[in-house]
């Protein structure tokens, strides 16, 4: 099994219904897997992504609307 990458997540329809269940914006969840993402680069940064995922990826899509 592949580690999934951080858009993967915010597309993952499981991992939705659980935010959506915890009241958890998709934005919120966003900035903080970019967050983590940044911490750990700057730990380790051989391990940095390509780049960031940013809610504003996802064209302002809500959790509410699916």
């Amino acid at each position: 099994m592949n580690e999934m990458t951080a858009s993967d997540m915010l597309k993952d329809p499981l991992i939705r219904q659980m935010l959506r269940a915890d009241r958890i914006s998709l934005a919120s969840f966003a900035a903080l897997l970019d967050s983590a993402s940044r911490r750990q680069a700057r730990r380790d940064p051989e391990s940095a992504p390509a780049r960031p995922a940013a809610p504003q990826a996802f064209d302002g899509e809500a959790l509410s609307a699916l």
